[in-house]
């Protein structure tokens, strides 16, 4: 009996060695797994959704400048005779401003008044109904070629794409070409009442001296506003090249800022945004403006590098008034192009697009779990979340390329 005690003793002794063998090697093989599991997880960076005011910022340097102004060119040049104001000076309207030397023209303008009187007091000795048809078809051509330039200038003009200097050609173009055909139909209808040539020279004399009449009118700019004198390029004596700006009159009571977004940048903008207003010569004060008028065209402009881009200018006016606010003054300006009170975001690394729609990883499980998110307002640093997250989601930043659907997380 005592030897078949110790037998059943021993048996079960050696059962329980061998469960206790099987149970180590389970632990090992346990942890030899979770060692491996740990040592595979991806460390991240992780963050909570918030909640906060967000703001869409586009930001460009402007340059100061008169909202109402007129500039002030030599359109045909010549030599200064005499400037009766000076920078700083207000100016009434239609004040001259400034004279140029017109001896030259006050002669071109004798002689051809001389040559009209002579016209008009000639004998009439008939005319050739076939050149002076000729002669009106050839100006009605040109006439109305220079009405569709002066049209599509006017068009380019009001985008802020060409010059007021290129306008004023075009449009003393188009008011040339309608004297050369009031001279051209008078010579027609006195060709065909059986008049004489001498009816066409006079109607070109009366044509030349309404012309030289309106270069002496262009000599002797006035001011079409009343304002403040704001810069004069030239002296008295001074030879200016035709198209020269000499002068500019404005109202120092409308100034606004004038900026040349990126293309890329201006499709953000519209009228009627807000704008804050900063820079040195504010010291640390930020004035608040307005977007008054986004320019229908983009213009080519070359960078300080060299590179050419495509620009589109932008009117800001100040809602608030400041001493330091003059032209030529560069300031600052924060275009607001969108906002939204206690939105709920995420750093905006958080955010990536795949498949043309927005994606997070969340952590979920120690694991990383990927979720479509429907973003709204969006700037450098955060993204605002419309849909697809909740304030408890823990979301990963800027997510390395390893991390995938189901891959162990281990947040740093």
């Amino acid at each position: 009996m005592k030897v078949r005690a110790v037998g059943k003793i021993k048996e079960i002794i050696k059962k329980k060695k061998k469960l206790f063998w099987i149970g180590i090697l389970v632990i090992v093989l346990i942890s030899s797994f979770l060692l491996k599991s740990m040592g595979s997880a991806v460390e991240v960076d992780t963050a909570l959704p918030v909640r906060g005011d967000i703001r869409n910022i586009v930001e460009q340097t402007g340059d100061i400048e008169a909202a109402e102004k007129q500039d002030i060119y030599a359109v045909y040049g010549g030599r200064i005779k005499r400037i009766p104001v000076e920078v700083g000076q207000t100016v009434k309207e239609g004040e001259i401003l400034i004279e140029f030397d017109l001896d030259e023209l006050n002669i071109r303008l004798g002689q051809a008044e001389a040559q009209l009187a002579l016209a008009e007091g000639s004998a009439v000795t008939g005319a050739e109904v076939s050149a002076a048809l000729a002669a009106f078809e050839g100006a009605a051509v040109e006439r109305d070629r220079a009405k569709e330039n002066l049209e599509s200038a006017a068009s380019l003009f009001d985008m802020g794409a060409m010059s007021e200097l290129d306008y004023q050609q075009a449009r003393d173009a188009y008011e040339l070409s309608e004297l050369q055909l009031n001279a051209a139909v008078a010579a027609l209808e006195a060709a065909k009442k059986g008049g004489t040539a001498n009816q066409a020279s006079m109607a070109a004399a009366r044509a030349e001296v309404s012309l030289i009449q309106r270069q002496i009118e262009e000599g002797r700019p006035v001011s079409n506003m009343e304002g403040v004198v704001l810069d004069i390029g030239f002296e008295e004596g001074m030879t200016v090249p035709p198209g020269s700006l000499v002068m500019r009159v404005g109202d120092p009571g409308s100034m606004q800022a004038r900026c040349m977004f990126l293309a890329g940048e201006a499709v953000d903008i519209n009228e009627g945004d807000n704008v804050l207003i900063s820079g040195d010569i504010l010291d640390k004060e930020v004035l608040n403006g307005r977007v008054k008028k986004v320019f229908p065209q983009a213009v080519k402009v070359l960078s300080q590098l060299g590179v050419e881009q495509q620009r589109v200018p932008v009117e800001i006016e100040f809602l608030e008034s400041h001493q330091s606010l003059k032209p030529g003054f560069s300031v600052d300006v924060e275009v607001i192009t969108g906002e939204a009170k206690n939105a709920l975001m995420v750093p905006r690394d958080a955010v990536f697009e795949m498949d043309e729609k927005d994606y997070v990883f969340v952590v979920d499980g120690g694991k990383a779990v990927l979720k479509e998110v429907s973003t709204g307002i969006e700037n450098k640093d955060w993204a605002q979340i419309i849909e697809g997250l909740s304030e408890e989601d823990i979301v990963i930043v800027d997510p390395p390329n390893e991390i995938q659907e189901g891959v162990p997380i281990k947040e740093a």
